[in-house]
């Protein structure tokens, strides 16, 4: 008995189905009037209401780009002197001190200097005795003037020698009572070594172009996008900027142009515009790629609302409407380009009108139910 009732009951369902298709899928730009859906209180934490209103107009394009050191804060450490890397005490990574001892070099520059400041040395000081007898001869007459010139010049010339002498070996971290002819390379500012491109037994020379560390403190950091040829028209120093990075997709780093280049690759058909970040959490790394959003600065508004109120059904955009308050209406909307998180509305809302941004689209399935 219960197979043969199962029958008209699902028959009946079916053909109320079918009346409930047969409605018409155009609906007015603005439900009519008196019509709407209220939402009970227990749902006011689903939802969000916000205020329709004209935001910068703005034409941005996104384009690629990476991630660079700071060029104003880098530091980049060269050898001095030709020699055998004895030590280094510092790794990739590493955070150094000014001052922080990096790497120890056994060079034969620093022997020489060393001879050469003792023989300044010794001279200075023969030359001294020099000056100092003949002021006691000039004195008693026993020289001329003239020998007591010749002394004071010889006195000046040995004591610029050694003063010479002494600032070179100074320099390369000599001293007289150092015979290990040890170089000792130190850091000069405090930050990361980004760069090492030594190890020890390695054999290093003065005319090698290679650094041996590169230091920055990342605290900043410069971002190069490539901007195409047909897009430079569009941008200017200090335009806003947005930058994503694949190891941190949610995050968005924020800056303006800093610099646009000069010189457009001929292969590629871009040039180079740098964005200077705020690093200071230490997230973006050097030679990182980067997805950037360029949004140039125009004078005029637009109207615009948030895009997560925007609502696609029967091939049309919809938003709901707040007529009263708690009570909405769906209104269709035309809308226009998207500018970042907000969609440009050509028809269907003025600026002061409010709009459900949060839970629109349980809001409408709600609508729907009541008609």
């Amino acid at each position: 008995m219960k197979k043969i009732l199962l029958i008209p009951i699902i028959t009946f369902a079916v053909l109320l189905s079918s009346c409930n298709k047969e409605k018409p899928a155009e609906q007015s730009t603005e439900s009519k009037k008196g019509e709407g859906v209220t939402l009970p209180d227990e749902s006011l934490n689903y939802t969000k209401v916000d205020t329709v209103e004209m935001i910068p107009d703005s034409d941005e394009f996104t384009v690629v780009g990476e991630v660079s050191f700071d060029e104003d804060n880098v530091v980049r450490v060269f050898p001095i002197v030709s020699g055998s890397v004895e030590g280094v005490n510092v790794s990739l990574g590493d955070y150094v001190q000014k001052g922080q001892l990096l790497a120890t070099i056994l060079s034969t520059d620093i022997s020489t200097y060393q001879g050469d400041y003792n023989i300044a040395k010794s001279n200075f000081e023969v030359a001294d005795k020099n000056l100092k007898r003949a002021k006691e001869l000039f004195a008693t007459n026993v020289i001329s003037e003239r020998d007591l010139a010749q002394a004071q010049n010889d006195f000046n010339n040995a004591q610029s020698e050694f003063k010479k002498r002494k600032q070179i070996l100074e320099l390369y971290g000599g001293s007289s009572q150092n015979l290990d002819a040890l170089y000792k390379v130190y850091a000069p500012n405090s930050g990361y070594i980004v760069e090492r491109n030594i190890n020890q037994g390695m054999q290093i020379r003065t005319d090698n172009a290679s650094t041996m560390f590169t230091i920055s403190d990342l605290k900043t950091v410069w971002v190069w996008a490539n901007v195409y040829e047909s897009d430079l028209s569009k941008i200017h120093e200090g335009d806003e900027v947005q930058v994503r990075t694949i190891a941190y997709p949610d995050k968005i780093f924020t800056g303006q142009i800093k610099k646009i280049g000069t010189m457009l690759d001929p292969a590629s058909r871009v040039i180079k515009v740098r964005t200077e970040l705020d690093n200071r959490e230490g997230l973006l790394k050097p030679e990182m790629f980067a997805t950037v959003i360029i949004s140039p600065k125009k004078t005029n508004e637009v109207l615009a609302i948030p895009t997560s109120a925007l609502v696609i059904e029967n091939n049309a955009f919809w938003v709901m409407k707040e007529i009263k308050e708690n009570t909405f209406t769906k209104v269709k909307i035309k809308p226009g380009k998207t500018i970042r998180n907000y969609t440009e509305i050509h028809e269907g809302l003025a600026a002061g009108d409010k709009i459900v941004t949060e839970g629109a689209l349980f809001l409408t399935t709600s609508y729907n139910n009541q008609l």
